[in-house]
C-alpha cells in the first residue's frame, strides 16, 4: 500500500467507522423489528383465544412482508447513488487526504505517516526525518510537486528526496552487512559485486547464506555471480574433488576446508542470487584428490611385439 493510500485511509476511517456503527445499528433495529412483530403476533394469538390458526399466521406474515418492504426500500436508495456522486465523494476525500499531509513526515524504516514533532517513529522507532512528505516529492530541478511516496519526478525524471532518502538508509544498511561479514566470514572474500537489500544469515554452525536483489536485472545478477566466482579463485579458491566445478569452490583456511557454493544461486529468483558458504566441507574424494591415471591393458607389449 502506497503512502497517499494509507493517509487516506486513515482518513476515511471515521467515515468508515460511522458507516459500520449505522449498519449495525440499523440490522439491531430490523432483528428488533422482527421481534417485535413475531412478539406482537403471539401476543394478538394469544389474546384472541376464538381466532383461528390461519388468521394468526396472516398477521405474522403481514409483519415480516412490512419488514421485507422496508429493507427494499433502503437497497433501492443505495442503487440510486450515481457513478458521478462517488466520484464526487472520492474526490472529496482525497482533497481531505492532502490537507493530512501537510505536516506529516514518514518513517523511511516502516514507511509509517506520522504527524507533529515527534523525532522518533512510535511504530518502530527510527528516526524520522526532518522533511514532510510533501517536501520529499518536491523536484528541486524543475520545481514540480510530484505526488506523495514518488520515486521519480513526473515532470524531469529526476530521482525525488524520498527516493534519495530510501537509497541513502539501504546503502547504510548494506555497508553494515559488509562490515559483519568480516567478523562472520573471514575465511571468505566480501561481496563486492552490486546489488541491493544485502543480507548475510547464519543458518547454524557451518553453514551461512548471502543473498542480493537487482532488481528487474536477472543479467546483471547472473554477470554479479560469474564476477565473484572470480573474486573467488582470486583469493586462492579452486575447483576440488572428484566432480570438479566452478560451481562449488574450496580453499584450505587453516587445516579446514571451506566451501564457496554457487550452484543454487538462483533459486530464489532471476534478480536475487544467493550464495552458500560452508565452513569445514571437503569435496567428495578430499580437497586434494586426484584422478588416477588409467591403467594399461596387460599383453599391450607382447602384442606389439608380435604384430
Amino acid at each position: 500500500m502506497g503512502l497517499f493510500d494509507k493517509v487516506l485511509k486513515d482518513v476515511t476511517k471515521g467515515l468508515q467507522d460511522a458507516a459500520k456503527a449505522v449498519e449495525e445499528e440499523t440490522k439491531a433495529v430490523t432483528e428488533g423489528l422482527r421481534d417485535k412483530a413475531v412478539e406482537e403476533s403471539v401476543s394478538n394469538a394469544a389474546d384472541t383465544v376464538g381466532k383461528g390458526a390461519s388468521d394468526v399466521m396472516d398477521d405474522l406474515k403481514s409483519a415480516v412482508d412490512n419488514l421485507n418492504a422496508s429493507i427494499k426500500e433502503a437497497d433501492e436508495a443505495a442503487k440510486d447513488v450515481t457513478p458521478e456522486q462517488w466520484e464526487q465523494a472520492t474526490s472529496y476525500l482525497e482533497g481531505m487526504a492532502k490537507d493530512a499531509l501537510k505536516g506529516m513526515r514518514v518513517c523511511l524504516e516502516c514507511d509509517e505517516p506520522v504527524k507533529g514533532d515527534q523525532k522518533f517513529c512510535p511504530k518502530c522507532g527510527a528516526e524520522l526525518p526532518s522533511e514532510t512528505v510533501m517536501e520529499m516529492a518536491f523536484c528541486k530541478k524543475c520545481n514540480k510537486q510530484n505526488d506523495v511516496g514518488t520515486d521519480f519526478c513526473a515532470g524531469c525524471g529526476a530521482k525525488l528526496p524520498y527516493k534519495e532518502a530510501k537509497d541513502a538508509l539501504q546503502h547504510k544498511k548494506d555497508d553494515k552487512v559488509i562490515e559483519g561479514w568480516r567478523d562472520k566470514l573471514p575465511q571468505f572474500p566480501a561481496w563486492s559485486c552490486g546489488g541491493t537489500d544485502l543480507e548475510l544469515s547464519k543458518l547454524d554452525e557451518k553453514r551461512y547464506f548471502f543473498g542480493a536483489w537487482f532488481e528487474k536485472d536477472p543479467e546483471g545478477a547472473k554477470d554479479a555471480v560469474s564476477r565473484y566466482r572470480e573474486v573467488l579463485k582470486e583469493n586462492g579458491f579452486r575447483t576440488a574433488g572428484e566432480y570438479p566445478s566452478d560451481d562449488h569452490l574450496y580453499k584450505m583456511v587453516d587445516g579446514i576446508c571451506c566451501h564457496a557454493d554457487t550452484e543454487h544461486c538462483f533459486e530464489g529468483g532471476a534478480d536475487s542470487p544467493g550464495v552458500y558458504f560452508i565452513i569445514d566441507d571437503e569435496p567428495r574424494g578430499g580437497f586434494d584428490y586426484v584422478k588416477p591415471e588409467p591403467k594399461k591393458k596387460s599383453g599391450d607389449l607382447f602384442g606389439k611385439l608380435f604384430k
